[in-house]
């Protein structure tokens, strides 16, 4: 355990004094906010009062339904760039000297794995942290301390989910050129994915299907769930036009005629989680020293 934490807080510190890795894994987060506070937010906001007429609340409805998806955006891009270590000690031949010392091969990467585990969930508390700061200053109203615990237990399990599927892909990546490449496919396809640059009910019914049994998709629905429980009953007093709003913008998921629950959800993302471990296990096993 003690090689598995010195390796972790190695990991850790380079990524943090690397300011460049810490704006990037943000990036596609700040480009999604940059697009709704400029393009996004009036034309949202405009559409709900063409149905609903002038009502209090809409601003921080939409607020919140944006905010939510970043902290599930969040979880793949931060992961992602944390994992980029991993590529960087490959390319440099750092991991080669690490598997070569008495090192057990299992802890350096779950080093790997716990360092972008906290580094993930640290700055997605800072963004939710953000986020609340966001939505209170139009409007909204704090989380409660129980929607608060829901919004982490979500986070946490989007941020093991995503990291467990980074990680599997990251492994097969040798150069950090390669790795640049796919972060910026990562970037741009992600906030198509969870909704967040469009909403879900205007895609493809293809993409939508595809979408809907994604992890990170369905982390994005559980958190909207819970960032709009307030707005989303203030806004909405028709029955027909709120279950219609939902499933327009990715708060309830669909396969087919089948609504997803939140029960179903997260037991998805459970699974999810054990076949990544599995796969990266036996990834991780098929590794030879070079």
């Amino acid at each position: 355990m003690k090689n598995i934490m010195s390796l972790t807080k190695r990991n850790l510190l380079l990524f943090f004094r690397d300011k460049a890795a810490v704006f990037f894994s943000f990036l596609s987060v700040i480009i999604i906010l940059g697009l709704y506070i400029l393009f996004l937010s009036d034309v949202q906001v405009l559409n709900i009062k063409q149905v609903v007429g002038e009502a209090e609340g809409i601003k921080p409805l939409v607020n919140s339904w944006v905010m939510a998806g970043l902290i599930a955006v969040s979880s793949v891009t931060l992961s992602l760039g944390a994992l980029g270590r991993i590529v960087a000690d490959r390319e440099n031949n750092s991991i080669n000297d690490f598997l070569v010392a008495p090192i057990k091969r299992e802890q350096v990467f779950i080093s790997y794995l716990f360092s972008t585990l906290i580094i993930t969930m640290l700055l997605s508390l800072v963004l939710i942290v953000i986020a609340e700061i966001y939505i209170v200053s139009s409007g909204g109203v704090l989380l409660t301390i129980v929607q608060a615990l829901k919004v982490l237990g979500i986070t946490i399990l989007c941020t093991i989910s995503s990291s467990l599927l980074m990680l599997f892909i990251v492994s097969y990546l040798k150069s950090e050129q390669s790795l640049g490449i796919f972060s910026t496919i990562v970037g741009t396809m992600i906030g198509f994915i969870t909704g967040a640059y469009i909403p879900m009910g205007i895609m493809p019914k293809g993409i939508q299907l595809i979408s809907n049994i994604i992890p990170v998709s369905q982390g994005a629905s559980l958190l909207r769930k819970v960032f709009l429980e307030h707005p989303i009953k203030e806004v909405f007093t028709n029955a027909e036009a709120l279950k219609e709003y939902s499933k327009l913008q990715g708060i309830d998921l669909y396969l087919g005629s089948f609504e997803l629950t939140p029960i179903f959800m997260i037991v998805m993302i459970i699974l999810s989680i054990v076949i990544f471990s599995i796969l990266n296990i036996i990834r991780f096993k098929r590794m030879k020293n070079k």
